[in-house]
């Protein structure tokens, strides 16, 4: 198995663009990710995480972060978001990211977006091969907008979803 054909074929697993934002003390920061749905009871999502990321970093100290599930009319933003690393900038500001304060977690949540979810670290696998963390997190509020529809991520490019993935 080559490299090239595992990335290749990785490429075609479909997955909602996401902005997972953190905050720690007074530094914030975010990154683009994917997300995955684990369980409904309790409601658990798990995140992965390069531990590279200043992201990564923020997550560490504050146990918790936020779930930003970007909508169709986001692609700038994804590709904002992605451009640039954490340790740079805080991309909130430098991008004049548009954000509300989360009901639950200290994370910023970012306005306008299909859905956001605010979530606390329940258990974390660093162990893994390669370099990168994973995060199994409990849902503890999150909001969805249905007039919205969710991006999608597939072959390395963005997707609009159509009519009959509406909610």
């Amino acid at each position: 198995m080559s490299e090239k054909t595992l990335a290749k074929a990785t490429a075609q697993l479909p997955c909602s663009v996401v902005i997972l934002s953190a905050k720690a003390e007074n530094r914030q920061g975010a990154m683009t990710a994917s997300a995955m749905y684990v369980s409904q009871v309790p409601p658990v999502l798990v995140v992965s995480i390069s531990k590279t990321f200043a992201t990564y970093q923020l997550i560490e100290k504050s146990k918790e972060f936020a779930v930003n599930v970007l909508a169709d009319n986001q692609l700038e933003l994804s590709k904002m978001f992605g451009s640039v690393h954490g340790y740079e900038v805080d991309k909130f500001q430098n991008f004049n990211i548009s954000t509300e304060a989360a009901s639950k977690v200290g994370a910023p949540i970012i306005s306008g977006c299909f859905a956001n979810f605010e979530c606390r670290v329940r258990s974390s696998l660093w162990e893994v091969e390669g370099n990168h963390a994973i995060y199994v997190a409990e849902v503890l509020a999150f909001k969805m907008n249905k007039e919205l529809k969710p991006m999608v991520w597939l072959n390395n490019r963005y997707f609009k979803v159509g009519a009959q993935c509406r909610i």
